[in-house]
Parts: structure tokens; sequence; C-alpha cells
């Protein structure tokens, strides 16, 4: 898999998963709840594509805070480890049908425990520590420098989460292409910073379409993916789009962004977008251990309205250049 992004490129100039859900395998009447009145709340994880060999993760705790009641606890106990990188265009469950008072809530905060990362060296970093699921030794820290008893802050794609009466269903989307990073001039550590989503289900939509290199007028490839380094294949895998939202921001003001997945036949798909405007745009440049991977593309729309539930498709990515730049050693 890639290592840490560097850079951001978009498509034009401009004037960034855990579920509160029903059960996904099953439809509930609200009639049918227990107590009347109440709101059910369900959390799964899904993941967003990252840039690492594998990240596991314990969560400890979650919670509502600013609601009727002030905080709500909806998971107490500790979880194992959990893959997240396992979890890309998937869910797992982490709790069901908690009932809380419907109404707005202002945060839903997230508080992690341990966690273990594996390069694509091999190489083992860990948080609290945490032990790798196959017992490889750890190499180096993984730091977390907002990984308090607070908790992470999920950047909800709206004002507030509304819980209504029945039932609930929010995707809390953990990106770890935007979560980590090597520490830099830090060798034998690596960062976390976590960027989790959050938006209700009935409102998310997707953008899917297509990648593909540019070709000539016998519609004949006229761009080749390098090595990078030398000796290691690429694919239109390692190229990562990016929907970036014109009316929606996070706590500091600054654009929602929200990663996708390309696959290697070119499809790729970006999940878990709540209503809005976005622009498209992609990572340029991609960094490997001593390369990075450097792309220059162009998209066709360069921007698309998701409304709630929607599937926009069509969008097209052509790659017109891709270099690999290695590190200098000196």
């Amino acid at each position: 898999m890639r290592i840490p992004i560097r850079h951001i490129a978009y498509a034009l100039i401009l004037p960034l998963v855990v579920l509160v859900a029903a059960c996904d395998d099953s439809v509930v009447d609200a009639n049918d709840n227990d107590e009347a009145g109440a709101a059910l709340v369900s959390v799964y994880l899904t993941d967003a594509p990252g840039d690492v060999e594998a990240v596991w993760v314990e969560v400890e705790e979650i919670y509502l805070q600013g609601g009727p009641d002030g905080r709500v606890d909806l998971l107490d106990e500790p979880t194992e480890l959990i893959e997240l990188t396992a979890l890309v265009g998937i869910t797992q469950p982490l709790l069901q049908d908690e009932e809380v008072e419907p109404g707005p809530y202002g945060q839903l905060r997230f508080v992690i425990g341990g966690a273990v990362l594996e390069a694509a060296d091999g190489t083992v970093y860990s948080k609290d520590g945490a032990q790798h699921p196959d017992g490889l030794e750890a190499t180096g820290q993984l730091q977390c420098p907002s990984c308090s008893q607070t908790g992470i802050k999920v950047v909800l794609q709206g004002d507030d989460l509304v819980m209504e009466e029945g039932m609930n269903d929010v995707l809390l989307d953990f990106d770890v292409t935007q979560s980590f990073g090597r520490q830099a001039g830090q060798s034998g550590m690596w960062v976390m910073r976590p960027v989790i989503h959050g938006v209700r289900m009935v409102e998310m939509g997707q953008i899917t379409g297509t990648v593909a290199l540019a070709t000539d007028e016998d519609d004949e490839p006229i761009v080749s993916i390098p090595e990078c380094p030398e000796g290691t294949a690429r694919d239109l895998a390692d190229f990562v789009p990016l929907a970036i939202a014109q009316n929606r921001t996070d706590d500091e003001g600054d654009p929602i962004v929200r990663t996708g997945v390309t696959a290697a036949d070119g499809s790729f798909q970006i999940l878990g977008l709540a209503p809005d405007d976005y622009d498209l745009g992609y990572i340029d440049e991609v960094e490997f251990t001593g390369a990075a991977l450097e792309w220059t593309a162009e998209v066709e729309p360069t921007w698309v309205e998701v409304g709630e539930g929607d599937q926009v498709e069509g969008v097209a990515f052509t790659i017109t250049a891709a270099s690999c730049e290695v590190e200098d050693d000196g």
C-alpha cells in the first residue's frame, strides 16, 4: 500500500468508517421500540484507504456531548484491536441499539487506546504497549498527540448530529490516508493524528468513475506508470482521488476533504459524502521509502453536486504524466 501523502492537487483553481446505525441486515420499525419516543443508536466502523501496510486500533470509548442530557456514553468497554486497513468498503459493528434522548448533539467523540502500525517495509510501531496481532516486535513508537482522555472530535459534515425518534444511521469513517505520517527527522517514529468523518446514512452520497492513462488518436496510452522506487511496480491503484466540499468545513474552517480509493482496473469510488457541491482533485505526490510518485491529471467534470443518498457516476480522471522522484541521499 502507499505511504504518507505530501501534496493535494486540485482539478481547478478554487474561488479532507464507524456507523451509528440500525442493524444493517434487517429493517426495524420505530414502533417496535421497547420505549416509545427513544432514539436507538448502533455503531459500526469503516475505513477510507490508507498509506500504510496495516493499522490496528483499540477503541476505548464513544460518546455524544452537547445534547439534552449532556454527555451520553455509547461505548464504555474497550474493544479488541481492530484492523482498520481491512475495512475499506465494509463495516464492523461496535455497538447496537443504544437508547439516547432524541435531539441535536453538538459533538461525537472517539477515544483511542492502544494502536499498532505496520509500515510497508515491515517495521512495526506501537502506541501504549499494544502488541502486533501476529506477534511481530515493535521497532518504534506510534505517537498520538491528540489522543487525550477527552477523545477525538468527529468531523461532522453538518451543523449538529440530530438523533431522531426510531433508528439513526450515521457513518463514521476513520480516514487512514489523512491520519498517519512519519515524524520528520525522527527515524523510528510514526505519528497518528486521527481524522474521523461523520455523516448521517440517510444523507450519505458517493462519487464513482474511472481513472485512465491519456491516449493518442489510436487509443494507445501515451503515459506509463514508472516503477517507484526502481524495482517496485506501481499501477492505477496508487492514484488517490479527492472530493473537496465547497460549503462544509471542519472546526478550523478548512474545507472537508474526502479521499477515495482506486482499483487496479481504474474504477474509483469516494464514499460517505454529506449533501454538498464537491470540487474534484487528487493527491499529486505520494511518498514511498526513498522515492515519491508524482501525478499530473485532468478531471471531467471538475465539480459535482451530491444530494441526499445520491450516487454520482461518470467522473473521469485522465493521467497526463507520471514520474518517480528519487530522494537525494545527500
